[in-house]
């Protein structure tokens, strides 16, 4: 049977975050040298597998044989083999909390298997996370809400990546922010654990990441990567001189905002906020 492509009339799907995805991921491949790459494919992987975890309260999950024939389809030379599987999944009224912890969460863990083991090599497992991160992506808004259930709502999260040491602009702001009444947790000086220890606590309405140094490129990418899968619902802004002169980085991030001066973009992050209660 000839597999129907990825578009619009697709229930559930987010077509310009799915495509976002991919364009972070072959950016990457073409713009880094491979362990930032590398880097990215683990943290995705790293990111989804613990989520397993969780799936004794779901019934009906993927068998192994399933898990195999979904993983086969991430590394094929089909483009859109593993998106076929997961639309047809959704199809057929596989639950979402499936879909999530069973089939994505079942794929991250075998695919880690498999690196570990050399049962597949840098490039096949780094295609297939890939993969892997644009459907999650594409699926935000229906698995949104598996993924955030029972969090703390906030309004924002202003952080900076491991390694970054200006802190002026980004300490301004919060307080500004915070004089406007807004809920705001700063993250400065934290390595990448510990801010995303804090992010899967909260489900926050705006996400803004700061950088002014090329590098801090590696943990800034790594770091929007596993927001990106603990937030799926969050738009991101960009601050710092890193984006400002490199504004490629706004793709490998996929923000939906760039923030020219912090300091002055209150009122800006203030309106995302309210579109968001």
């Amino acid at each position: 049977m000839a597999q129907k492509p990825l578009n619009k009339q697709n229930t559930n799907i987010d077509i310009d975050a799915y495509e976002d995805a991919d364009v972070a991921f072959r950016l990457a491949n073409e713009r880094f040298e491979p362990g930032l790459v590398q880097d990215l494919a683990r943290e995705v992987v790293r990111r989804l597998a613990f989520r397993l975890s969780d799936t004794e309260t779901v019934s009906a999950m993927p068998d192994h044989a399933e898990i195999e024939r979904f993983c086969e389809a991430l590394l094929s030379r089909n483009e859109r083999a593993s998106d076929q599987i997961i639309l047809s999944a959704r199809a057929d009224g596989v639950p979402l909390e499936v879909v999530y912890l069973g089939y994505i969460a079942g794929a991250s863990r075998r695919l880690g298997q498999m690196w570990e083991a050399d049962e597949a090599s840098f490039a096949e497992v780094g295609l297939g996370t890939g993969r892997l991160y644009r459907i999650i992506r594409g699926l935000r808004h229906a698995i949104g809400p598996v993924i955030l259930e029972g969090r703390t709502r906030a309004s924002a999260l202003f952080a900076l990546p491991p390694g970054e040491t200006h802190t002026l602009g980004i300490e301004i702001a919060a307080d500004m922010f915070r004089r406007d009444g807004g809920h705001v947790d700063v993250c400065i000086g934290q390595s990448h654990d510990e801010i995303m220890a804090l992010s899967d606590q909260r489900h926050y309405s705006v996400i803004v990441l700061a950088a002014n140094s090329d590098r801090v490129v590696a943990p800034l990418l790594q770091l929007a990567v596993a927001l990106r899968i603990s937030q799926p619902l969050t738009p991101f802004a960009l601050a710092g001189n890193l984006v400002i002169q490199n504004p490629e980085i706004q793709k490998l991030v996929g923000a939906e905002l760039v923030l020219e001066d912090i300091k002055n973009a209150i009122p800006t992050l203030q309106e995302i906020i309210k579109s968001d209660n």
